[in-house]
């Protein structure tokens, strides 16, 4: 899996994870957003490429993509 940002109008990789570890990388990536830029989306893409989860601000709550 992977996570990416966006902050200045295009998507950035950020990091390669572990699934197993995706409940931890949600919670800490949305705290860093959170307390850098509350304009800024994140997303986590998974292993095929496909987008699976959306952050944005100001709250920064995580939507599974079946949810938009």
């Amino acid at each position: 899996m992977k996570l990416q940002i966006n902050d200045a109008g295009s998507w950035r990789h950020i990091s390669n994870f572990d699934v197993v570890v995706e409940g931890e990388v949600r919670a800490r990536a949305a705290r860093l957003a959170y307390a850098l830029n509350e304009r800024c989306r994140l997303r986590i893409l998974g292993d095929g490429g496909e987008v699976k989860a959306y952050c944005s601000g100001p709250h920064f709550l995580w939507e599974d993509k079946h949810d938009r």
